[in-house]
């Protein structure tokens, strides 16, 4: 996990960046999948300073697929909901979904508050993932 000190950014605070990434999540309720924008152009636009902040691009990048992953496993389920429910067993489920992305946004903004009280942080999965494949 990089640290802040080793690639200082001319961004004022590396660490609120990576807070907004990871914490963008809850705009969910007004911006909807929108809300993706923020923690790609946040690692975008710091990719492309001539000193980037490690820590600014590994934060931004995996909040990104983070809430990436969540859209899309909250929209394969809310279809595979939407088609049950013509037959009234998908009405049993919504509850579920609704856990299910309340949760997600609770661990994005978890993971925002540890990132800015500077402590690591990691998606379980997603940061696994992203290991492998990056």
């Amino acid at each position: 996990m990089p640290r802040q000190g080793k690639n200082a950014s001319k961004t004022p605070d590396p660490m609120l960046l990576s807070m907004i990434a990871h914490g963008s999540i809850l705009a969910v309720f007004f911006l909807g999948p929108l809300t993706l924008l923020v923690p790609l152009v946040i690692w975008l636009s710091e990719r492309n300073q001539p000193n980037p902040s490690e820590l600014v691009l590994f934060h931004a990048r995996h909040a990104f697929f983070y809430q990436l992953a969540v859209y899309l496993i909250g929209g394969i389920v809310g279809l595979f909901i939407a088609l049950l429910t013509i037959i009234f067993i998908g009405l049993f489920f919504i509850p579920f979904l609704i856990l299910f992305l309340l949760a997600a946004v609770v661990y994005g903004v978890y993971g925002a508050i540890q990132v800015w009280q500077g402590r690591p942080f990691r998606y379980k999965f997603v940061s696994d993932f992203l290991e492998k494949k990056f």
